[in-house]
């Protein structure tokens, strides 16, 4: 499998995650939008009262501070939004099942073993499951597997002829959130 292919799945996924978690943020945003816009319109009734006393210079400074902290508080609801949508989708990828999670590892250790010298480093965790599809798939008997990543990363990184191919969960991700960072905001909030 291609990583287009692999990038076109993680992004169906995510985009399939977005969708279920939309209705949740949505109703939760409203919520916080709510209570938020009725703690500005209270704290800025009272500023009304104050500033009418103190002049309308001052008003308009307060009214201006209290606005721009009813904004900061939206973005942060918006960024622990969007924190939390990616969260649950590597989430949701760190759990594949070991039947979705081999085909996937197959695909790609398949199609970038071709000297039979390569070293896969993978998590201890994967070792024995890694090594079975390399035995039914390659006779490729000098590829060695070591388990020298962290025990909770999935996926792996192929290290042959002085060059390292990063096939790890974490790495993949951390393009994909970068690539897709906008775009969930857009499905979150509209443009």
């Amino acid at each position: 499998m291609a990583l287009e292919d692999i990038v076109k799945r993680i992004k169906e996924k995510v985009s399939q995650e977005v969708e279920k978690i939309k209705q949740e943020a949505d109703r939760e945003g409203e919520e916080i939008i709510k209570k938020a816009k009725q703690e500005a319109d209270r704290v800025k009734d009272e500023l009304i009262k104050k500033a009418t006393e103190e002049g309308e210079g001052e008003r308009q400074r307060r009214l201006m501070r209290t606005r721009s902290e009813e904004r900061k508080k939206i973005l942060a609801f918006k960024r622990e939004l969007i924190d939390k949508v990616f969260r649950q989708a590597k989430e949701r990828l760190d759990n594949l099942s070991e039947e979705e999670y081999l085909k996937w590892s197959e695909r790609l250790l398949l199609s970038n073993i071709d000297s039979g010298k390569e070293e896969i480093l993978v998590s201890p965790r994967d070792k024995d499951l890694m090594e079975r599809i390399l035995i039914e798939g390659l006779d490729k008997k000098e590829t060695r597997f070591l388990p020298e990543l962290n025990e909770k990363e999935r996926g792996f990184i192929i290290r042959k002829e002085g060059v390292q191919i990063d096939y790890t969960f974490s790495s993949l991700f951390s393009y994909l959130e970068d690539e897709l960072e906008i775009e969930v905001a857009r499905i979150l909030f509209g443009s």
